[in-house]
């Protein structure tokens, strides 16, 4: 069985109460990095009787959890804090390091606040961006996955008014090429439906002529290259489409273009997953949620699907 390495997440978020109690309902061998601390407090708060041993790279043991240890510099309280910043981004790096080395063949990383690591002084604009800046400057895109639905997003984190100027074929068609990747590891080869931007489309140019400029080039590309691939159809019609088993994915334009249907359909089962990383990557979908932290009231399924479809993508 594969090798997988799992980061807490926030201290103070919900990240390690969703994590002890996904181990505790999944039984598979991971090794956790993050706090022992807030491990154990995790626990205290949900009831649960777990043990957990140090360890300085991933180690299978029977009857303990295995945890490189990641000094969490005796945070309290709630809320983004510096200290929980940088916490979590050391988490990330260390995971990163690990994966690099062959200490391991997946990542499963916990919910982190942008906000707070960079209060930590860090620019960190997310786990995506800082893991492709990590594995030396990889090209990698998000996918938000279901097992109804699957969507890659050409962008992400950026302000809404600048995806217009960032959208390209190139950007495009990576996105078609790395989403067509991922559903052979699947084991799931079929059509993707690409999304317009513009409303209806563009209507012919008439709301936007990103569709003729950008986005139909692109797929005329995809498509003398051999790729399954249909586009660019209205976003209002494109998931329901999916739904209906047209397409195995669709790529979606932005970010919440395509995390909308996703949320809404699965919130708390959705996985993210970074495509065109050289290992399986793959995350809950949802935040820290601060406000219910400690209270053993955050729902552990995103994080329970994200480890299940890392070993599945290890074909474990």
């Amino acid at each position: 069985m594969g090798s997988v390495i799992v980061t807490a997440g926030d201290p103070l978020g919900v990240g390690p109460e969703v994590l002890v109690k996904a181990i505790k309902r999944l039984g598979l061998p991971v090794t956790v990095i993050g706090s022992i601390r807030s491990l154990k407090k995790a626990c205290e708060s949900c009831g649960l009787d777990m043990d957990f041993t140090p360890v300085d790279e991933p180690t299978p043991l029977r009857d303990s959890v295995p945890v490189i240890d990641i000094d969490d510099f005796g945070v309290e309280g709630s809320g983004p804090t510096p200290e929980g910043g940088l916490h979590s981004y050391l988490c990330i790096r260390k995971a990163s390091e690990l994966i690099l080395g062959g200490k391991a063949e997946a990542l499963v990383t916990g919910p982190v606040s942008k906000e707070a690591v960079n209060m930590a002084g860090i620019k960190f604009t997310g786990h995506t961006e800082l893991l492709a800046e990590l594995a030396g400057g990889r090209k990698t895109k998000m996918m938000l996955f279901l097992d109804e639905l699957r969507v890659s997003h050409v962008t992400t984190h950026v302000a809404l008014k600048d995806v217009p100027r960032l959208l390209t074929e190139e950007e495009i068609i990576v996105t078609v090429e790395l989403t067509s990747s991922f559903l052979g590891k699947l084991g799931e080869p079929g059509k993707i439906g690409v999304s317009s931007l513009n409303p209806h489309a563009g209507e012919g140019g008439l709301f936007g002529d990103e569709e003729i400029r950008i986005i139909r080039p692109a797929i005329e590309k995809l498509i003398d290259r051999g790729y399954e691939v249909e586009g660019p159809i209205p976003a209002d019609t494109i998931f329901l489409r999916a739904m209906r088993g047209e397409f195995k994915a669709v790529v979606a334009m932005y970010h919440d273009q395509g995390h909308i249907p996703i949320k809404l359909l699965g919130f708390n089962r959705a996985v993210n997953v970074t495509l065109g990383l050289p290992y399986v990557r793959t995350s809950v979908d949802h935040g820290t949620a601060y406000d219910i932290a400690g209270k053993c009231l955050a729902d552990e399924g995103s994080m329970v699907n994200a480890i299940r479809l890392a070993f599945r993508l290890l074909g474990c």
